[in-house]
């Protein structure tokens, strides 16, 4: 398969599915959609995924992007998911450590809180035992004077301890890119902009493929298909209700939103995990020059355009705050704010917090045969996706199923890197000029294709985005190789400007746009209408929504 990945790929593997069909037919461009793809061309089967917006739109890039074994789980009972987090989290670490990079913790205990030392102890011991105390997994106790050395800003009164462990964490939208990329050299296919509306049937009644929408090119296609998966996150049910009507939901969405703040607001080496008022624990998390805050979990109906609210800002202002509190973080210090809904299995008991509902995945088999998922982790999504093609391999015709070979997931890294990543952010330093940080940032997101691309970039190119560590050499280079359809996707999935930069390139836009324009080959008013677009997309998904205000930007969009 071809490095190369445009709207001209993009759109040859549409018209191939028309003409020849495929074996499995993914609906959902998120992480679980992306790991059901990949499994599926790693068996040899014919694989095509189809996305209505863009790839990572929704959950899969609005995360809290950690790969964790998920330790407040144990207490919730939820030791097969934890086990299972920690196993995966292992192989991604060593499968591809350029993308997934280790994170410490510390857990912290206070007189009076919620977790007494001797518990953050026998916590540490089973997180460990979970993971067959792999040296992924060690951990020691601090002192109160020891845990400055890790976080000098931590509230010290009250403080008994910490325990000190490890976990890891990623970009949860490049995690999804890198999926779809390795999906493609093992020949399957995936398009983004392209929306399933409706089923195609054989004279059994049992679905046999799909009508898409293209929407990027203002057409419509049939496709068929074997077996078809639905992977389409909080949207499963809406999707499942093409195929029949459902008697009751199946699943509840639950929305946690987070905070971005720049790093230097709190000093800390690692993520820290603390209380906030209501007893739940919340997190900071260092990402390059910033620091998450997150997160709420709450139960919502926001699927498409989950937004975030003052009083959810306040909550975690106000946890950060009380552990940390010579920072005294007000709405100024946010660079900016995301929400994102976690499609949860439903429980009988109604009543129960969605933070106590399990983790676990579940698989649905319609009496169509339609295939769906729900619930599943960012870091248990490559074991979720062997068990959902495990399923649809059983539903092929006995000719195909003879023709799948084994999953081939496990053994193989996302990105094909063969190079140090401190050598060569040493060498795009010294041979172009870049700073070390934009260095880091590059080598984090391309790999060992970052030299190429700036090697391949003018020299204008090759400057910052203001006060950011991105470039304007990014933007061709992704247009070519990453197919963005539209400036949101470029700047919101590609690049993350819109969560992490400063100012979120919207003082700089018309020139990115500009930059994108003479890539993709757009024209003034397509140039025009996408440069309103991203603006608008920034401040509904990334800034906070005024009182009463959700309801028209919803509508807008």
């Amino acid at each position: 398969m071809s490095a190369a990945w445009s709207l001209a790929e993009r759109s040859e593997a549409l018209t191939r599915a028309e003409r020849d069909g495929v074996d499995v037919l993914v609906v959902g461009g998120g992480i679980t959609g992306a790991g059901v793809l990949r499994d599926a061309a790693s068996r040899g089967l014919r694989a095509l995924l189809v996305e209505r917006t863009d790839f990572a739109a929704g959950t899969s890039s609005r995360s809290s992007k950690m790969i964790h074994g998920g330790m407040r789980y144990i207490g919730e009972g939820q030791l097969r998911v934890t086990r299972e987090a920690c196993r995966e989290r292992d192989l991604l670490m060593a499968r591809d450590p350029h993308l997934v990079r280790p994170l410490p913790f510390i857990l912290p205990a206070f007189s009076g809180g919620k977790l007494p030392l001797w518990q953050v102890r026998a916590v540490l011991f089973v997180y460990s035992a979970l993971a067959n105390f792999r040296s992924s997994t060690r951990s020691r106790m601090l002192k109160p004077d020891q845990v400055s050395d890790y976080c000098r800003d931590l509230r010290r009164d009250g403080l008994l301890g910490a325990g000190l462990y490890h976990d890891a964490q990623v970009d949860d939208a490049r995690l999804v890119l890198e999926t779809i990329r390795s999906a493609r050299r093992f020949g399957g296919e995936a398009v983004n902009h392209a929306e399933v509306f409706d089923f195609l049937r054989g004279s059994d009644g049992r679905l046999s493929g799909a009508r898409i929408r293209d929407l990027a090119r203002g057409r419509t296609c049939a496709i068929e298909a074997r077996v078809v998966v639905n992977a389409a996150g909080p949207a499963v049910e809406r999707l499942r209700g093409l195929d029949r009507p459902l008697a009751k939901p199946e699943i509840r969405p639950a929305k946690g939103i987070h905070l971005v703040i720049p790093r230097s607001r709190i000093q800390s080496e690692v993520a820290v995990i603390f209380e906030a008022s209501d007893g739940r624990l919340v997190f900071l998390a260092p990402w390059e020059d910033v620091s998450l805050l997150g997160t709420t979990d709450a139960f919502s109906d926001e699927i498409d355009e989950p937004v975030v609210r003052i009083e959810e800002v306040h909550y975690l202002l106000s946890a950060a705050n009380e552990a940390f509190p010579k920072a005294a973080l007000t709405t100024n210090d946010l660079r900016s704010v995301f929400a994102g809904v976690r499609p949860l299995v439903a429980t009988a008991d109604e009543t129960s917090p969605s933070s106590s509902v399990s983790r676990e995945d579940r698989i649905y088999e319609d009496p169509s045969g339609l295939i769906s998922a729900a619930g599943g982790k960012l870091t248990t999504y490559r074991a979720t996706a062997e068990r959902i093609v495990d399923r649809a391999v059983a539903k092929l015709p006995v000719s195909r199923r003879g023709a799948a070979g084994p999953s081939l997931t496990a053994q193989h890294a996302l990105r094909e890197d063969g190079c140090d990543p401190a050598e060569l952010e040493v060498s795009l330093c010294a041979r172009f000029g870049v700073s070390g940080a934009t260095a880091e940032h590059l080598v984090r997101a391309y790999g060992s294709a970052s030299e190429t691309l700036l090697k391949e970039a003018d020299e204008e190119l090759r400057q910052p985005i203001g006060a950011s560590r991105f470039l304007y050499a990014e933007i061709p280079w992704s247009i070519r190789t990453e197919c963005p359809v539209t400036l949101c996707d470029l700047l919101e999935r590609r690049m993350r400007l819109a969560i992490f930069a400063e100012g979120q390139g919207l003082l700089q836009l018309d020139r990115i746009a500009a930059t994108a324009a003479r890539a993709a080959g757009w024209d003034a008013a397509r140039t025009e209408e996408e440069t309103a677009g991203y603006a608008a997309a920034v401040r509904r998904r990334y800034q906070i929504v005024a009182p009463g205000a959700e309801s028209e930007e919803t509508a807008a969009a």
